[in-house]
């Protein structure tokens, strides 16, 4: 205490007056918890280790008890110590600091260099995280922007449209799915797309007929005869049956299509699809067999939606065996139940075909399919029926050997006893 009351006067004895001498005050010899406060002669605290009462009056604050700073016989101020420790800390004033000039010293211009540098070094640090900031959240975000472009490209109806996906992260993950989204809305645009020409030509084909027709009748160039009529009404019956598969069809595929299960005889439907189907294999020179085993376990199936599916796999049968040929329908028990195949001696389906074979209007060879007739329905319906029956169908073809197509349905279940 004693140390710093002499320094202050020095100071006061040198300058005149307590101008700037915070900057001393902070620097007095102190304990580590003591805080000294100087007061000028008026009572106006000009110096404050803490810095916090600076320019208050002694009064205002409640300090009292002081040790008086005398300049030649003159009270000139107060100092107060507030509180004690035990360790003093050694003081040695800077250079010029009682007469008030700047320090120079070289540990002075070190302290001011490593002041300066660590300045420097913050304002170096955050400009450098304020980029990072701006860099990483540009990084996260811009597959979010690529996503939000690519969804605008789809709502606007490019569908071929896909995002780049640049890492193998969630964001990578998200714009996989993304772009697996985009590429089955795609192609089952296509598939609409082909879908509404393949029924317009379908349509277009028959109606041209009985359009042309009926004009050539009106102008009388044909004569309202039986043949006549009879071509309309054929061309008709094929509307009425693409109608009928094309709506068979839509229900099947929109789980729509009621049907009525009841236990059934596989055998006998078969049998007896086979019988019907026997005039048209005559009509066309072919050959039909059929090997039914005995004992077929019973199935629950609506027969009339069976029945059409062995229809419908023997009207591709005839289509594509030729004259002379054989039809060969066999029955036996499977693994899980019955399964029914249907095999032709005729062209075969290439390799690159058969993925695609039980596809809406699919044709392996369009010209030779459309002068047989049928609108190319008559696999997807069988497919539909036999998946709605919780069954399976697929096909085994080899060129030039001809196509042998299978479908297999669960056996009745027997109800469990209580």
């Amino acid at each position: 205490m004693q140390r710093a009351e002499q320094i202050l006067e020095d100071y006061y004895a040198a300058n005149g007056s307590w101008s700037g001498v915070q900057g001393l005050v902070r620097s007095l010899p102190t304990f580590v918890s003591d805080r000294l406060v100087l007061a000028d002669s008026s009572g106006t605290i000009v110096g404050d280790t803490n810095g916090q009462w600076l320019g208050n009056s002694v009064q205002s604050v409640g300090l009292s008890k002081p040790a008086n700073i005398v300049v030649s016989g003159q009270d000139v101020g107060k100092l107060y110590l507030l509180s004690a420790g035990m360790v003093v800390v050694q003081f040695i004033p800077p250079v010029g600091a009682i007469s008030g000039q700047t320090p120079s010293s070289p540990e002075q211009r070190f302290l001011n260099h490593v002041n300066t540098s660590l300045v420097i070094a913050g304002v170096v640090g955050a400009a450098v995280a304020i980029f990072l900031g701006l860099f990483l959240t540009r990084q996260f975000t811009k597959p979010i922007r690529a996503l939000k472009k690519g969804a605008a490209r789809i709502a606007g109806g490019d569908l071929a449209y896909r995002v780049e996906v640049n890492s193998r992260d969630e964001f990578g993950e998200l714009a996989n799915s993304f772009n697996s989204m985009a590429a089955s809305l795609d192609s089952s645009e296509q598939s609409r797309r082909r879908l509404f020409a393949d029924i317009a030509h379908e349509l277009r084909t028959p109606l041209s007929v009985i359009g042309g027709t009926v004009d050539a009748m009106l102008d009388g160039v044909y004569k309202p005869s039986t043949d006549n009529l009879n071509s309309i009404k054929e061309e008709t019956e094929v509307l009425t049956r693409l109608v009928a598969e094309l709506r068979d069809l839509s229900l099947a595929e929109s789980g729509h299509l009621k049907l009525e299960i009841e236990p059934t005889n596989l055998a006998e439907l078969v049998q007896r699809r086979v019988s019907q189907a026997e005039v048209i294999a005559r009509g066309k020179n072919i050959t039909l067999n059929t090997n039914i085993a005995d004992g077929l376990p019973e199935i629950e199936a609506d027969g009339r939606r069976i029945e059409q599916v062995v229809a419908n796999l023997l009207d591709n049968a005839f289509n594509h065996t030729p004259s002379g040929g054989t039809v060969t329908v066999a029955a036996s028990a499977d693994t899980d139940g019955v399964m029914v195949s249907v095999a032709d001696t005729g062209e075969g389906i290439p390799a690159e075909h058969l993925p695609y074979i039980f596809e809406r209007f699919y044709r392996v060879d369009d010209a030779r399919s459309r002068k047989t007739g049928g609108a190319g329905l008559g696999l997807a319906i069988a497919k539909q029926m036999v998946e709605l029956h919780g069954g399976k169908i697929w096909v085994e073809s080899e060129v030039g050997k001809g196509s042998k197509f299978y479908f297999t349905l669960p056996e009745k279940r027997q109800k469990s006893v209580p």
